[in-house]
């Protein structure tokens, strides 16, 4: 098994079987790109049905039969996401037989290549994998990345507007670097880790003043 970085195309097909919260999680990661996703499953997660909804997937609302197969043979990558163990058995067979990237959620050991945990704090998009160690320690490091990074999502819609205020002010890369390298520093980092933000505002409003001063 093997982790791999996949950038989908147009002509690609990324398979979902089942429409489950783990279904979900795993296509959030292509929703946004110009693949062609099809999901087969008799009932989805609210938010798989408002995309199907959008036309931003495919839903077969049915089981999957062995009529589904010409699906796997024509996919890049499939995802098998359904609570019935025999019928997982029985598409992890089919995509080892038709060569096709696999990825079973109830089996990691029973995976062709593997998916990164994912995590979104607002702007923040932090993907987590412990190497096939075990989905637990998955969850460990994101719910401790919740709690350690979750100060930054109050931050970072204003961070952007203080970073294009920045470019305008000051006309060189270099200028700018330094800049942020003099203003956001590591300790400037961990008090905002600390809820400090609201200070650390305060200052960089300050500091882009005193160059709005100068200009």
């Amino acid at each position: 098994m093997v982790s791999i970085t996949f950038q989908p195309t147009t002509e690609d097909i990324i398979l979902f079987v089942g429409g489950g919260e783990v279904a979900e999680r795993r296509m959030q990661l292509f929703i946004e790109e110009v693949c062609q996703i099809i999901v087969i499953a008799p009932a989805v997660t609210d938010r798989i049905g408002q995309w199907a909804k959008e036309n931003r997937i495919t839903w077969c609302n049915r089981a999957f039969t062995m009529d589904d197969e010409e699906h796997i043979i024509s996919s890049s990558l499939l995802f098998i996401c359904t609570d019935n163990h025999e019928l997982n058995d029985t598409l992890y067979e089919l995509g080892k037989k038709h060569r096709v990237w696999t990825n079973r959620s109830d089996d990691p050991s029973a995976c062709s290549f593997t998916v990164p945990s994912s995590l979104e704090l607002g702007d923040l998009h932090i993907a987590i994998s412990a190497n096939n160690v075990g989905p637990r320690i998955n969850r460990l490091v994101r719910q401790d990345m919740m709690n350690r990074y979750g100060q930054l999502q109050k931050a970072m819609p204003r961070l952007k507007i203080f970073r294009e205020e920045v470019k305008l002010l000051l006309p060189t890369p270099e200028a700018r670097q330094k800049f942020w390298r003099d203003n956001l520093t590591v300790e400037t980092f961990e008090a905002i880790l600390k809820g400090e933000w609201t200070i650390i505002e305060e200052k960089l409003n300050y500091a882009i003043s005193g160059i709005r001063s100068k200009s």
